[in-house]
This record gives structure tokens, C-alpha cells and sequence, in this order.
């Protein structure tokens, strides 16, 4: 797998083929919001689809346990802030090609080290993880922030969780030193004193909030690093007072696809999987924290409000202009690099539509990618081979255009 380096939403997406397919989408399930104009449904008779669907799925409610936590996960994601909103000096993606989903240890990665997370965070409902670093410095060296939020059925199983873990974390290593928080003095933290990096774990009603600052960019400097701690939990903390949990009793009940555009979008192909995290639709900061170095300015150029993510990506704005404005932002032949050269576009698509192809630095072609830009929805998919490429972005058209 080879993370393309291409135009600004694919390097920003941290995918695992290397075209993090961002792209604004379509209504729900066909549906128009009122006071738009709805457009003639388009002639899709000749397009060359392949053996893409273009048939609109009805998703439903979650069918396991798994489904519904992950679904659960992704609504807390948009609450999940980005490193960089507490610090802009937080420039690159540092998860890589890890998942975002937290639900066991197993989603936690290198950050929880010990074995007993599965034990005391048997309830977790749901979690979500984001990790950013500043640019590195001329040795190459770099601060980075990591940040799980943790969901559970209650505040009361949330308190005990949080202090738990966080004696175990302590315990691991016996030469942690307990720390105090400054501005957060509820949170549990310690650090190794030989050591440029602080944990901690905060409990917040029923959430936990894991923060890890690594900064080998520096000696070990414990006001700086709790400072840095401090920094994010002020703004994470506001952003979870304005979630709606999904009641621990009605978890089953939730909705895999409540406005339909899941249904609209490619599904990813379970051989080929462009991200580590599964499918799944986001309201905004859930889409930007798998975006190496976006930020959420494309929510507001595009005046995005709904983004699904399959086997490519659909962002659906609010008006036509708001996608316009994005697929401006974003069209490859205004500012292609050295790195990428321009490549034929499908044909017979009433839509705007380019593609290119990033290249090695030796011009060895690496991976083809287009963008689309149809009504409200703005598309982005990628493939090796041009004409798998062109009947992928010809079955996403059809699927946001067929009514």
C-alpha cells in the first residue's frame, strides 16, 4: 500500500492506498432540500460503469454490536477535536494508516501499553482517536499530541474507569511520577522524568479523555508538557458538553445511514480497503481527522454538512454553490505539482470532472484520482489502472444523479 502525495484533500486523507478520497455529497437518500431547484435526472444510459453498483442501498439500523458501537463511534468523532485546534503548530497527520475507531484495546495501538485496558473499560460503548505532530525539525524530530475520547453507558462507570487506568498506566513503569494538571487538576497524569513526554487520563460526565505529548523536539520540560496537556483538554472538553449520546439502551436502534448518502456512495471494496476505518458518514471534524493536514477549512468553503466515505469520498453542501466553491478549491489543474501530471477524464459525465495521476519523483505513475462536482455533491475516488478509474467515478455520477 502507497500513500499518494497528491492534491491537498487526498494528502490530507490519511487513506491506505494513498487517495483518501474526501468529496462533499449529495442529499439524503435522493431527498431535496427545500428552496433548491431539483435538477433533470441525467442520461446515464451509455455511461461505462464496470461492475460498479449504481443502485442506491438502503443501509438501515445497525445489524451486530460492533456495527452500532462503530456507528456510535463516528457520531462522537465529529466531537473529537483535532490537535491543531488547540495548537495550530499541530500541522501533519500522526495516526498514518491506523484507525480512528476505538472500541478495545486493540484500537488504542501503541499508546495504551499495558494489559489490563479490556478489563477496566470492559462498557465502553464507543471512542474515537486523532494524532497530529508539528513539522519536523532539521534533525527530523517533532511534538506529538494524541488523543482518544472514551464513551460509557454512565459518568458513575466513566469515574471509575478513568482513575483506574490511569493507576495502571502508572504502575506499569515504575519510574512514573505522578503529575498535577494546572488547569484540569480532575485529570490523572504522570510522566518518566528522563522522558520528553506526559500522560493522562480525564474523566468529563461519561467520557474519558486520553491526551499523550511526546516532544523530542525538546529536553524534558514538565511545565511545557502540561501546559500542552492542559491546552487540549480546554478545547476538547466544551466540544462533549454539546454531544447527544446515543442512550446505552437503545444502542441496537441506531441508524448506520440516517440521511441516506451512505447509501449514494461507493462501497469500499473489502480486498482493497482505501482507509482503516470501515464506511461511514460524518457531520464535519469526523471526515477533517482523517485528513493529514486540511483542517476544517473545507467545511466551511464548501459549506459542507455531510460527507460519506466508501470506496472514495462524497461531501454534500448545503447549495450547489457552496460544492461549486469546493470543487474549485480543489480542481487538480489549478495548482498540480511536479509530482502529478493531468489524465483524461471520463466522458459523458454532465458534471465538472478532472483527473490526474501522482507520479514518483522519477515520473513512475503511482496512482490515477478524480474529482466531480455534480449539484450538491463534490466526489473524489482513485484507482491504478485509468479505466477501472473512469467507470468508479462513472457509477459514483450515476449514483448522485439517478433519481
Amino acid at each position: 500500500m502507497t500513500v499518494v502525495a497528491g492534491s491537498r484533500a487526498v494528502r490530507a486523507a490519511g487513506l491506505l492506498l494513498a487517495a483518501a478520497l474526501l468529496v462533499p455529497t449529495a442529499a439524503a437518500c435522493g431527498a431535496e432540500v427545500q428552496g433548491h431547484a431539483a435538477r433533470q435526472a441525467a442520461d446515464t444510459t451509455n455511461l461505462d460503469v464496470g461492475n460498479y453498483p449504481t443502485k442506491r442501498r438502503v443501509i438501515g439500523h445497525a445489524k451486530t454490536l460492533k456495527q452500532a458501537r462503530t456507528r456510535e463511534s463516528q457520531r462522537l468523532a465529529d466531537f473529537v477535536a483535532l490537535p491543531s485546534e488547540a495548537d495550530p503548530a499541530y500541522t501533519d497527520d500522526a495516526l498514518g494508516l491506523s484507525q480512528h475507531v476505538v472500541l478495545n484495546r486493540h484500537g488504542m495501538g501503541k499508546l495504551v501499553i499495558n494489559d489490563t485496558f479490556n478489563d477496566v473499560a470492559k462498557d465502553l460503548v464507543a471512542g474515537w482517536q486523532n494524532a497530529m505532530s508539528t513539522a519536523a525539525d532539521p534533525n527530523g524530530n517533532a511534538r506529538t499530541l494524541s488523543l482518544a475520547v472514551l464513551e460509557f453507558p454512565s459518568a458513575k462507570i466513566a469515574a471509575d474507569v478513568g482513575p483506574t487506568l490511569e493507576n495502571d498506566d502508572f504502575t506499569y513503569n515504575v519510574d512514573n511520577v505522578p503529575v498535577d494538571l494546572v488547569k484540569h487538576p480532575e485529570g490523572k497524569a504522570h510522566w518518566r522524568p528522563a522522558i520528553s513526554s506526559i500522560g493522562s487520563w480525564t474523566v468529563h460526565d461519561r467520557y474519558v479523555v486520553f491526551i499523550k505529548v511526546v516532544d523530542d523536539t525538546a529536553a524534558p520540560d514538565l511545565p511545557a508538557l502540561v501546559s500542552f496537556t492542559d491546552t487540549m483538554l480546554d478545547t476538547q472538553l466544551p466540544l462533549l458538553d454539546t454531544f447527544v449520546p446515543t442512550p446505552a439502551d437503545q444502542i441496537m436502534n441506531i441508524d448506520m445511514d440516517p440521511d441516506g448518502l451512505l447509501g449514494r456512495t461507493l462501497p469500499s471494496n473489502p480486498e482493497i480497503p482505501l482507509r482503516a476505518d470501515v464506511d461511514g458518514i460524518y457531520t464535519g471534524r469526523g471526515a477533517a481527522s482523517g485528513m493529514q493536514s486540511a483542517g476544517l477549512n473545507f467545511l466551511k468553503t464548501g459549506d459542507v454538512d455531510l460527507v460519506a466515505f466508501g470506496d472514495g469520498g462524497v461531501f454534500r453542501s448545503r447549495t450547489s454553490k457552496g460544492a461549486l466553491a469546493l470543487w474549485q478549491d480543489e480542481q487538480p489543474s489549478t495548482h498540480l505539482k511536479p509530482t502529478q501530471r493531468m489524465a483524461e477524464a471520463p466522458k459523458g459525465l454532465s458534471a465538472n470532472v478532472e483527473c490526474f495521476t501522482d507520479l514518483t519523483d522519477k515520473g513512475d505513475p503511482i496512482m490515477n484520482l478524480c474529482y466531480l462536482q455534480v449539484d450538491r455533491y463534490t466526489a473524489e475516488a482513485a484507482a491504478k489502472n485509468l479505466q477501472d478509474l473512469h467507470q468508479k467515478i462513472a457509477a459514483q455520477y450515476v449514483l448522485l444523479t439517478d433519481r
